[in-house]
């Protein structure tokens, strides 16, 4: 059978999409071949009819985790963006209920959306909800006008008429052409029509991207496609959570990222209904990872386990094979990153001190440890199991634990916190919204490159060695304000706050003294406790260090605390959640004789 033409795939797109969209929602068949349609042959056929070339690339998308309702094939000009949740780029968008498919010069919604900073600091997000917000459409409007006044295009639609089945999509469109079913054009016209969007793309990017200030720089300054990408998907991410109806404090979403990025082994800490174990889920979601589609699995840890069998199985007195929690999970991953575009797998141990950690996950928290690239790809050692299939730690698994600390909780030991980022937050908006879910807002279509590590050893880092001697020197004098109690660190957690640091630098995300203050917080202060003149003498010359100087520094009249938390009032301090958090402990210390992190 010959090849279709590029006019016979988009028929039998718009034909069909909306009976398969049906079925597959119905049935939960995410992995039904239509899906080729979009993903495979409509944007291979494009690339060919057209000889598409670096920097552009043509992407088709039905959706991740769930099918969309408005599946797009998307051409990426990679020094701008290649997502469709940031940037400008060409979008075909379906309307399944009429039959209609859009071609439009797109300014991706999600970045008018994203989140500003209110009087405090805090991120807000504006239009999320609902309908698209006023505020947010003469954001877009505003984007749109300047673009078209810089190219001006008789040719294309620029009404408010365009109906592509999302408000996030119609708002954003630059120019467009509709192709109605009943008249649909010829493969001639299909190809020139998508010509002359190519020429407006290039004519953007060489006349107005570098003019756009610091929107146009994000994309391609210091870092080209990879900053803008991650920065973009981050900002997509956050939104995509925030239209389920959540919100968390600002920074948290991208230290989060960077958590996972660093080390694939995360402890979300806080009080009891903060929304810890819903940020993992969400978060998972957001990147197309879901239990329906077997690449998210929340496991409940019980108080009686005391061993790694519970997780990974055992063999019982015939000799059969039982699988743990996990065993089946981390099988599936592992056969998922085999393939050339693997995806991240999100496992969530639930209130996971319940029991003894290190006894539970001894052989994770050891064979994490042995990773190392081979060819390209991070391996382990195996997890020794009798009786079954070998298994190792894939790299595409991203073990996240949520943790109380209450009296029906184990502490933890040194051994699980060097080899975590330990996240403790508490912030909560109590203030509900009752706006309708937004459809536009679908989950990204990530692989696992978006978390993969690219550091396992400081040696790899060589690229970046000026930034890399910064840090350290940084990490030193911390170090020996430690070294005063005992609590110094070694060259572990020093690798994985330089890792942390650096993929900060590459994607800016954070301020670097921000992500220097996440990592003392996340990093060094879990591991401090005790009772010891030692350790108060020690929290004094950290706070001295994270915050400056302060009345009453090292007195013993019973009110360092009140004297640090006077000084944290100026809004002054170097590492401010470091400090506050030191200032916390002091007052327990002073309190009641003793002092942890987990207060």
């Amino acid at each position: 059978m010959d090849q279709m033409s590029l006019r016979e795939l988009f028929i039998e797109l718009i034909r069909e999409y909306d009976t398969v969209y049906t079925r597959v929602t119905a049935e939960n068949d995410w992995k039904n071949p239509f899906r080729e349609l979009i993903s495979t042959k409509i944007p291979d056929t494009i690339t060919a009819v057209l000889n598409i070339q670096a920097p552009y690339k043509v992407v088709g998308s039905y959706g991740k985790g769930r099918w969309t309702k408005v599946p797009w094939i998307s051409v990426f000009d990679t020094r701008i963006t290649s997502s469709a949740q940031a940037g400008v780029y060409i979008v075909y968008l379906l309307n399944k209920d009429t039959k209609s498919l859009f071609l439009t010069f797109e300014s991706a919604a999600t970045e008018a959306m994203s989140p500003k900073l209110d009087k405090d600091g805090k991120k807000q997000f504006v239009g999320i909800v609902g309908k698209i917000s006023s505020q947010v459409t003469d954001r877009l409007d505003e984007k749109v006008k300047r673009i078209r006044e810089g190219i001006r295009d008789a040719y294309f639609s620029t009404d408010k008429n365009i109906d592509s089945g999302s408000d996030g999509y119609n708002a954003g469109a630059i120019y467009y052409k509709k192709y109605s079913l009943d008249e649909f054009p010829t493969e001639e016209v299909l190809i020139d029509d998508l010509k002359r969007m190519l020429d407006i793309y290039k004519k953007y990017f060489s006349d107005i991207h570098n003019e756009l200030g610091a929107e146009g720089k994000n994309n391609i300054d210091e870092g080209g496609e990879e900053k803008m990408t991650i920065k973009g998907d981050v900002n997509a991410i956050q939104a995509f959570i925030a239209s389920k109806g959540f919100r968390y404090d600002a920074g948290l979403i991208e230290n989060f990222y960077l958590s996972l990025k660093s080390k694939p082994f995360v402890i979300l800490a806080g009080t009891s209904g903060t929304g810890k174990t819903r940020l993992v889920r969400l978060f998972a979601e957001a990147v197309g990872a879901t239990a329906a589609n077997g690449h998210y699995k929340l496991v409940s840890v019980r108080p009686d386990w005391s061993d790694s069998t519970d997780l990974f199985g055992h063999t019982d007195l015939n000799g059969n094979f039982v699988p743990g929690a996990i065993t089946e999970f981390v099988e599936q991953a592992m056969k998922d990153a085999d393939q050339d575009e693997s995806h991240p797998y999100f496992l969530c141990l639930d209130e996971m001190n319940l029991a003894r950690v290190e006894y539970y996950l001894s052989d994770v928290l050891s064979v994490i440890e042995t990773r190392e690239f081979r060819n390209g790809r991070i391996v382990t050692d195996e997890i020794p199991l009798s009786g079954h299939i070998p298994l190792i730690l894939p790299e595409n698994l991203y073990i996240i634990g949520t943790v109380n600390m209450d009296e029906t909780t184990f502490p933890f030991s040194k051994k699980v916190l060097d080899r975590a980022n330990t996240i403790e937050f508490s912030y909560v908006d109590l203030i509900p919204e009752f706006s309708e879910d937004i459809d536009a807002l679908q989950p990204l279509d990530v692989d696992n490159d978006f978390l993969k590590t690219e550091y396992l050893i400081l040696k790899q880092c060589a690229d970046e060695q000026d930034a890399v001697q910064e840090y350290c020197l940084e990490l030193q004098v911390i170090n020996e304000i430690l070294k005063t109690a005992n609590a110094h660190i070694g060259y572990r957690v020093r690798d994985e706050i330089v890792f942390y640091l650096l993929n900060n630098k590459k994607a800016q995300l954070l301020k670097e003294n921000e992500a220097l203050d996440n990592q003392i917080l996340q990093k060094i202060l879990p591991r401090i406790q005790g009772s010891s003149y030692a350790v108060r003498d020690m929290l004094c010359e950290l706070f001295h260090y994270c915050a400056g100087d302060y009345e009453g520094y090292q007195t013993d009249s019973g009110e360092i605390a009140k004297n640090m938390f006077r000084k944290l009032k100026t809004g002054d301090a170097k590492y401010p959640k470091s400090a506050e958090k030191i200032a916390y402990m002091m007052r327990r210390y002073e309190e009641d004789g003793f002092t942890s992190y987990w207060l």
